[in-house]
């Protein structure tokens, strides 16, 4: 017979922290299974990751913590939860965490009774946060929990140890018990994996208070359940939508009231009077960041697309192609090759936007039109990449990520940042030393050579034979943007205007930005551009071709034009609209184009249109 191990009447701070610590290893452990299992509100396959990122912010923000008061730690937790709170499941943490802070306030170490106390204050926060609870999912598990452990107080248990042992096993019926509650569940064959993400995190803390270690053996009771999740769609709204509000007396629920009277789903609203976090699912996550902006000041904002994150569990290869919004890609080719885009941060005044998310191309060069001063670019945050890797590589993708230019931009280093992060699987980072239309055509092969069934290694080597074989040209209306933007010297461009000439700008081997000559007279001439281009190109290499524009699509086509008629191997000429990344530095009318070899590797493809 075993030994019990002694009663534990309190924890304090340090040995609390170190629970936490164990409980979130084990949902680590356990997120590629939450992700599987991952139906509800819908099944985007991201609940493991969501937690996982959540809880790793909470690890992070807490690995210097001295030894102190409870209340102390659980201020930083609950504070570290709200800021890297991910999704639904990952926002509603953060909002139990807020009330198990506050029922602890004051204490400075956790009795049974005081832990009681505080899973309930946790869990009647959680139902709060969301704008339409539903049973059967996470806040129904935390309740119930928060229940047992209440009812084992009440009998007398004092043993911190019986009493998470107690609210253990009450959590694991709960979650075995929300297939009943939800009827999305019953059909797909699993349980709520918020709940099951709850389930996770208290089995190991269980585990480090009976043993002083995490047991990474802990019985996996729901691995048989692997019903059809296939069969659902994420419902009516694409974008997974998060921002931070940051204000003064903020009002939780004025803030989901105003949200919901938008076209919305799946709203979940966490946090503080200071600092809110707004979690839901729309359509324009531009309408959010705005509706949040009346409110307070608006931080971390992302929009993740659902129905390419859903599309993931379809996929039949093994690499996934991830690029920086500086690369400009016709749309139907970024869903068509399944890339995955990372969007550039952009700014009019105190107002920052998403590339391609909060502010469309369109929507861009309107405001650009109107705008007393030039919008300014600001490198993706190093956690954006990291999202998206993680993500993918808890799916079981190898990722090559393509980036502009280092000498352009600190999108790259972000972008290595998240790929040496602890517990980000395998990411190749490569600099591209090019932007826009170049950067677009390599993140366009490297994603038919996935579709084609290239490893990772081939897919590397593909793209980095390419590279110094890709060029890609430009001419700016006028070189105020890129003046502006720090990508021209200011004299450029009062010498041409002197001499009356435009330069054609490129991209140099080394990835700056260089010149390739110049035409007579001002403003954009697509034909000339078209000229530079062929004359780049050989005459017996077959070539892809991609042409973008700022708001210039008669300069583009009259462009592409030129190019098809003056060079015979084209295996395919895109064009598109330059991206808000690329707009903010060339400005209005400006026109790129670029150039690159088709793979003899790719060759067995039927060329695509000229479209």
């Amino acid at each position: 017979m075993s030994k019990r191990s002694p009663a534990i009447a309190y924890l304090d701070a340090r040995r609390l922290l170190r629970a936490l610590a164990a409980g979130i290893g084990h949902v680590f452990q356990r997120r590629e299974y939450l992700n599987r299992i991952n139906v509800f509100p819908v099944p985007d396959g991201d609940t493991g990751t969501n937690m996982a990122f959540t809880f790793k912010t909470i690890l992070e923000a807490t690995a210097s913590s001295p030894d102190g008061r409870v209340d102390e730690l659980m201020d930083h937790v609950a504070e570290a939860a709200l800021d890297g709170a991910r999704g639904n499941s990952g926002a509603i943490m953060a909002q139990y965490f807020h009330g198990f802070r506050e029922a602890v306030a004051g204490r400075r170490k956790l009795t049974a009774e005081t832990f009681a106390q505080a899973a309930v204050a946790g869990a009647a926060a959680a139902w709060t946060a969301m704008s339409k609870p539903v049973q059967g999912t996470l806040p129904t598990v935390l309740e119930d929990f928060a229940k047992e452990v209440t009812r084992r107080v009440a009998e007398g248990v004092k043993d911190i140890q019986a009493l998470v042992r107690h609210g253990l096993d009450a959590a694991r019926k709960s979650l075995a018990n929300t297939p009943n509650q939800l009827p999305a569940l019953k059909h797909a064959g699993v349980v709520d994996a918020g709940g099951q993400g709850f389930v996770d995190l208290m089995e190991g803390i269980w585990t480090f208070i009976e043993k002083g270690e995490v047991d990474a053996a802990v019985a996996d009771l729901q691995m048989d359940l692997t019903g059809p999740v296939e069969a659902f769609d994420v419902g009516e709204h694409r974008f997974c939508t998060e921002c931070v509000i940051e204000g003064e007396n903020l009002d939780r629920r004025a803030v989901m009231q105003r949200l919901e009277r938008l076209d919305a789903s799946s709203l979940v609203v966490a946090g503080s009077d200071h600092r809110i976090r707004v979690h839901v699912h729309v359509n324009s996550p531009a309408e959010v960041y705005l509706a949040c902006e009346e409110f307070g000041r608006i931080l971390q904002q992302k929009a993740d697309d659902m129905e390419r994150q859903r599309g993931l569990m379809d996929h039949a290869g093994e690499v996934a192609v991830v690029v920086d919004s500086a690369a400009d890609i016709p749309l139907a080719e970024v869903e068509r090759l399944g890339i995955h885009m990372v969007p550039v941060r952009l700014s009019f005044g105190a107002r920052e936007y998403q590339d391609g998310i909060s502010m469309t191309a369109e929507e861009f060069y309107d405001r650009l039109a109107e705008a007393d001063e030039a919008p300014k670019t600001s490198q993706p945050p190093a956690q954006d990449f990291a999202r998206v890797y993680s993500l993918l590589t808890s799916h079981g993708y190898k990722v090559i990520s393509l980036g502009v230019s280092r000498q352009l931009s600190g999108t790259l280093d972000a972008a290595r940042q998240a790929a040496g992060r602890d517990g980000i699987g395998e990411v190749c980072v490569i600099d591209t030393l090019s932007a826009s239309c170049g950067e677009g055509l390599l993140a366009m092969v490297a994603a038919e050579a996935a579709m084609q069934g290239m490893t990772a290694d081939e897919v590397e080597a593909l793209v980095l034979d390419l590279i110094p074989k890709t060029r890609v040209f430009g001419v700016a209306d006028d070189l105020q943007y890129a003046v502006l933007g720090g990508r021209v010297p200011g004299w450029v461009r009062t010498l041409t205007r002197a001499l009356h000439v435009n330069p054609v700008l490129t991209a140099s081997p080394e990835g700056k930005v260089g010149a390739a000559g110049a035409h007579p007279g001002r403003g954009a001439n697509p034909k000339r551009l078209a000229r530079t281009l062929v004359r780049k190109m050989e005459a017996d290499v077959m070539y892809r071709v991609l042409i973008s524009h700022a708001n210039n699509p008669e300069g583009a086509r009259l462009a592409r034009q030129q190019i098809l008629q003056n060079h015979g191997r084209i295996h395919s000429c895109h064009v598109t609209d330059a991206r808000p990344a690329l707009g903010a530095h060339f400005g209005p009318g400006g026109l790129i184009a670029a150039f690159t070899p088709q793979p003899e590797a790719l060759e067995r493809m039927a060329p695509r249109g000229r479209s």
